[in-house]
């Protein structure tokens, strides 16, 4: 297979179509993306002798910033009149055996109308999966994708354990909590699930920690440490939630969060403040490079274009400040399902 075809959030496609194309540059890779605008997809032809598959084992998707899932196609499959499963399987025939196959479609209101194809497709098509032999047990990491556009065509594609979402679509669903302040702390939980890795959230995410929330009001991001028995320290001139100050774990720090200063290293900073996003990474690094945090999360809301341009200016100067500092750190970046206009960075000082 000679492309690749990412998904991504609708509206940033030219986005994730130039991390692609940086990133592939950087191992000897080089192509042209189709950029369908608001189609929630990026596909990347390289001209290349070597397989795209090739290239995607040597990525770590964790590491990709833009795409939320990643696999290995084809051309576009057109159906025969009245034979998609047909038509597919053939394709499928083709392709690495598998060990499951999931039928997927872009995140937009338009593919939105394909769920009731899709609850069609799905029956008969795994079953012609299982009886032609294309799926097997033993074929360890290996997944088929087949990525609707409409009811006539689609991609049919691969990805590996090594570099891919596992969740369908590549989206990560959480339900609103009852008691949270805003729906912003769908954010907070869902940055917890991506950068904290499992095994390590009983030990990164105790009780008793201590945190502080820039830009706090009216919650959302301060719940998820209080639910989790962790003090904060809520910087924000505007009001909280009572049911949160009521909990004895929220000291309201009514100052600027550019301005405010912790009494003493905090195990967390979490930022959600409405700002250009170079002068947040400012601020950011000059919470390392002060020792006043030791874990960081926070958001930069990103201009309309050239987006993945600003992001690598940002992490630019925190690699900048930080090296400057003697901090030693690891980051990841991710645009997850629940930001809008804007990336999440995780920091942790080592």
């Amino acid at each position: 297979m000679k492309n690749i075809l990412a998904y991504c959030r609708p509206g940033f496609e030219k986005d994730c179509a130039a991390e692609l194309a940086q990133i592939s540059s950087e191992k000897g890779f080089y192509g042209y993306a189709k950029v369908v605008p608001d189609s929630g997809f990026v596909v990347y032809h390289f001209d290349h002798s070597e397989p795209a598959e090739t290239l995607i084992e040597q990525w770590v998707f964790n590491r990709l910033i833009f795409a939320r899932q990643i696999i290995a196609v084809n051309e576009l499959i057109h159906f025969e009149s009245g034979s998609r499963v047909e038509s597919l399987l053939s394709a499928a025939r083709q392709l690495p055996l598998a060990e499951e196959v999931w039928i997927e479609t872009a995140d937009t209101n338009d593919a939105k109308a394909l769920s009731g194809l899709i609850k069609k497709l799905d029956k008969p098509l795994r079953q012609g999966w299982k009886k032609s032999g294309v799926l097997r047990n033993k074929a360890i990491g290996v997944r088929h994708h087949v990525f609707l556009l409409d009811g006539e065509s689609a991609y049919l594609g691969v990805s590996y354990a090594a570099c891919r979402s596992e969740f369908p679509m590549g989206i990560r669903r959480l339900r609103f909590p009852a008691a949270g302040p805003s729906r912003s702390t769908l954010k907070l939980e869902e940055a917890f699930l991506q950068f904290v890795p499992e095994k390590k959230l009983a030990k990164d995410l105790t009780e008793g920690m201590t945190a502080v929330d820039l830009g706090a009001a009216p919650g959302g991001w301060t719940y998820q440490f209080v639910k989790r028995g962790i003090h904060v320290f809520a910087v924000d001139n505007g009001p909280m939630q009572k049911a949160l100050m009521s909990s004895g774990l929220v000291q309201h720090e009514k100052a600027d969060g550019f301005k405010y200063e912790p009494p003493y290293t905090v195990d967390w900073l979490v930022c959600d403040m409405v700002e250009r996003p170079i002068k947040v990474a400012e601020l950011m690094a000059d919470w390392f490079a002060k020792r006043w945090t030791r874990r960081a999360i926070f958001n930069l809301k990103l201009p309309m274009k050239k987006r993945y341009q600003e992001v690598m200016l940002c992490i630019e100067l925190i690699e900048e400040r930080l090296h400057k500092a003697g901090v030693g750190f690891q980051y990841q970046i991710k645009h997850l399902y629940h930001d809008r206009e804007e990336v999440t960075l995780c920091i942790i000082a080592s």
